[in-house]
């Protein structure tokens, strides 16, 4: 076998897009299913008598194993993180009007006109500036979570990495990180082995305030004892983990619908204050009725008002347990 991207494109069609030659680089399949994407691709590997070996390389991905290959670099298995009803057409529908609006057109001639009104309202964008629009939402750089000291931290947070749209005038770069529809995830990210790990699962439960022995809805081996929540941590510990997750040195363009757009300069971090935590905004999972816990409550981000959900919850219906935490934002 010479050319093992091209078979494995035969193998996965439209289900997956492949990254990498497989002879410089690593191949990374990412698709909606990571996990069918692999065992379509390991059925392939069986059905050939090709010999490979599936092992987990924590460098590569943080929770799927990884695929050898004789003779060819790994198979890496990502997952498409969504950009929202709608995300990737704005993207590209908002990049052409700032193209537009750069080289002098009237307003009235674009399609995102709103967005650009409050562009120039709040980080005073102007057509004398002559700028190049660059896409970069393509890069779907990886977040990860790290936890030590009793505290979370989310990795690639700054504009550079969150970037979809990066202004470039001159030797300034803007980035614009777009979100659309009526809800949207600011964050998608493993955290399963801190909750599976004896060292740090007591700990991890009481950073979000959720009740160990309730967590074994999830199975047996999530089943840990935890203090008594303490709520006015756990809200601190959310605001924390929520401005980060936002971002800083970004500006978010959030378009709900025509003529509801949000555009929020997050240089320093964003502003976060959360309300309303109680043992009644914790939901657990529980066997045969549901598969995911969830921490619901109302926040203020720079003063706008927010329904907020953080999900513990696989994204296929194979996952079991909570193997990564999406922050889902509704703005009010």
């Amino acid at each position: 076998m010479k050319d093992l991207k091209t078979e494995l494109k035969k193998v996965l069609g439209s289900q997956a897009v492949l990254e990498g030659d497989g002879k410089k680089d690593d191949i990374i399949v990412k698709s909606k299913d990571r996990d069918q994407a692999k065992k379509l691709v390991e059925a392939f590997f069986k059905k050939g008598k090709i010999t490979y070996k599936s092992t987990f390389k924590k460098s590569k991905s943080s929770s799927t194993e990884v695929l050898e290959v004789d003779g060819f670099k790994d198979i890496i298995f990502k997952p498409i993180i969504q950009k929202g009803a709608g995300g990737v057409a704005f993207e590209d529908e908002l990049k052409k009007d700032l193209e537009l609006f750069y080289g002098g057109e009237d307003l009235s001639k674009l399609r995102h006109k709103d967005v650009i009104v409050e562009m120039q309202k709040v980080i005073k964008i102007s057509a004398k500036d002559k700028c190049e629009v660059k896409a970069e939402g393509s890069k779907n750089q990886r977040r990860v979570l790290a936890y030590s000291s009793g505290r979370l931290t989310v990795s690639n947070s700054t504009g550079e990495t969150l970037t979809d749209l990066t202004l470039l005038c001159g030797s300034d770069k803007t980035y614009l990180s777009l979100k659309m529809s009526n809800t949207y995830y600011i964050l998608s990210a493993s955290i399963f082995q801190f909750f599976l790990n004896p060292a740090t699962a007591s700990s991890i439960n009481e950073y979000f305030g959720f009740n160990g022995q309730k967590m074994g809805g999830f199975g047996k081996e999530y089943v840990c004892l935890t203090k008594p929540a303490n709520y006015s941590r756990a809200r601190n510990n959310l605001q924390d983990l929520l401005s980060q997750a936002y971002g800083r040195g970004v500006i978010v363009i959030h378009k709900k619908r025509d003529n509801d757009v949000l555009v929020s300069d997050v240089q320093n971090g964003a502003d976060v204050i959360i309300s309303g935590l109680t043992e009644n905004s914790y939901v657990y999972p529980e066997e045969g009725v549901r598969k995911y816990a969830n921490i619901k409550v109302d926040a203020k981000i720079n003063g706008h008002g927010y329904k907020i959900n953080f999900q513990f919850r696989g994204t296929t219906a194979a996952d079991r347990g909570p193997k990564y935490l999406r922050i889902l934002l509704e703005r009010l």
